[in-house]
C-alpha cells in the first residue's frame, strides 16, 4: 500500500504559494493557504464518515434481500450469521480508510508547500516523501531507542497496550454508546434504523477530528524541523561542550522524553542532532530524576541554559502541553530550575503554533554570533 501512497504523493502538484526564506514562520499568505487546505480536509473527511453509515444502512433497508443470513452450526446450536452484511461493511470501510489516507496525503502535501517545506526541486528528496507519508499514515518515529532514550521507560507496558486498543476502538465505541443512550431513552418503541443512522455524527465527527490532529501534526512537524535546524546551527556556532557535561545532555533528552510519554519526530530529530553534533554516546543507564536535577543544579551557568532551552524546546515541539506537564513546569519554576513560568511557555508555544517563531526565547540562549 505504501507504493500506491508514494505514487499518489508523486503526482500531486506543487502549487504556488508566496512563501518567505524564514521556513518556521509563516506570513499571512502561508497561513490563509493552511487554513483554507485543512477547513477542505476536515469538511470533506467529515462527509466521507457520514456517507460510509449511509453507504452501509440504506442498501440493507431497502434492499433486505441481497443481505440473507447464513446458518453456522456449532456445538450442537444453530446460529444466524449475515456474512454478506459482514463482508460489504468490511469492502467499504477498506474504502472510507483508502480515502481518508488519500485526503490526509494530499492536506499534508498542501502545508509542506504551504510553508515552503516542499518545492519543485526537492519534492523527489525519499527522507521528504517518507517524512511526509509516515504524518499521513500516524505512523511513530521509534527511531530515538538507539540513542538510548525511552520515553516509555518505567511504565507499564500492558496498561499502556489496553489504553492504545481503546483509543483506536474510539469511534465504535462512542456510537455503541450513543446507540446504548438512545435506546434508553426510547424504550422498547425505539427503531434499530434509528439506533443505526444515529451512528452518522459520531463517525463524522470522529473523521473530522482524526483529520484535523493528523494536520495540526503536519504542521508542528514541518516547521518543527527548521526550528531544530536553526537551533542546532546557532549551537554549532556559539556553543561548546565538555565531556563532562555531555552525560547531563543524555539526561535533558530522556527527561524530556518521560515528561511527553511518546514517540515523536521532532524529538527525535533533535535527539539526532544534538547526540552527532556534539559526539554524545548511546544513553545506557537507569533514569533517576532526582540525580538528574541534583546535577542540573550544581552544572555550570552555560549547561544550565542550554539544557533549559532543551527542555522548553522539547514541550513545544510536539505542539501540545498536557496537564501533567503544566503542573511540573509550575513545580520547576518554583524551584529555580527554569526562569519560564507555565504561561509564558504556553504563550511560547502558542507563537510556535501559529508560525510566529520563538525568536525571544532563543535569543536568551543561544544569540546568533555577529
Amino acid at each position: 500500500m505504501r507504493r500506491l501512497y508514494s505514487l499518489f504523493y508523486r503526482i500531486l502538484p506543487v502549487s504556488r504559494v508566496d512563501v518567505d526564506d524564514e521556513i518556521y514562520l509563516l506570513n499571512e499568505k502561508e497561513s490563509a493557504a493552511i487554513r483554507i487546505r485543512e477547513r477542505i480536509a476536515v469538511s470533506v473527511s467529515a462527509i466521507i464518515g457520514a456517507m460510509g453509515v449511509i453507504l452501509l444502512y440504506v442498501p440493507y433497508y431497502v434492499h433486505a434481500s441481497w443481505f440473507p443470513v447464513t446458518p453456522f452450526h456449532l456445538f450442537g446450536k444453530t446460529f444466524n450469521l449475515p456474512l454478506v452484511f459482514i463482508a460489504y461493511s468490511a469492502v467499504l470501510v477498506w474504502i472510507e480508510i483508502m480515502l481518508l489516507t488519500l485526503l490526509n496525503i494530499w492536506c499534508t502535501h498542501e502545508i509542506a508547500v504551504s510553508t515552503g517545506f516542499l518545492d519543485h526541486q526537492n519534492k523527489s528528496q525519499g527522507s521528504k516523501i517518507n517524512l511526509l507519508l509516515d504524518i499521513s499514515l500516524e505512523k511513530k518515529n521509534k527511531k530515538v531507542l538507539t540513542y538510548g532514550i525511552d520515553p516509555l521507560e518505567g511504565l507499564n507496558k500492558e496498561a499502556l497496550m489496553v489504553w492504545n486498543l481503546l483509543f483506536i476502538l474510539k469511534a465504535t465505541l462512542t456510537n455503541f454508546l450513543f446507540k446504548f443512550v438512545i435506546q434508553r431513552m426510547l424504550g422498547r418503541y425505539a427503531l434499530k434504523a434509528i439506533q443505526d443512522f444515529a451512528g452518522m455524527p459520531i463517525f463524522a465527527f470522529w473523521n473530522a477530528f482524526g483529520t484535523s490532529v493528523i494536520l495540526r501534526e503536519a504542521r508542528v512537524i514541518i516547521m518543527g524541523q527548521n526550528l531544530i535546524e536553526l537551533v542546532i546551527r546557532r549551537m554549532e556556532d556559539g556553543l561548546t561542550v565538555g565531556d563532562d557535561d555531555k552525560e547531563l545532555l543524555q539526561d535533558t533528552m530522556q527527561y524530556i522524553a518521560i515528561s511527553k510519554r511518546d514517540f515523536h519526530q521532532n524529538h527525535y530529530l533533535l535527539t539526532q542532532n544534538l547526540f552527532e553534533l556534539y559526539g554524545i554516546a548511546h544513553r545506557d543507564k537507569i533514569w533517576e530524576e532526582s540525580v538528574y536535577q541534583s546535577r542540573l543544579k550544581t552544572a555550570s551557568e552555560q549547561m544550565q541554559s542550554l539544557c533549559t532551552l532543551l527542555i522548553v524546546l522539547g514541550l513545544l515541539l510536539d505542539g501540545k502541553i498536557s496537564a501533567r506537564e503544566k503542573s511540573k513546569i509550575r513545580e520547576l519554576h518554583g524551584e529555580g530550575m527554569i526562569p519560564y513560568s507555565e504561561s509564558e511557555i504556553v504563550r511560547f508555544q502558542e507563537d510556535f503554533l501559529n508560525g510566529k517563531g520563538v525568536e525571544a526565547l532563543l535569543l536568551r540562549h543561544i544569540p546568533p554570533q555577529v
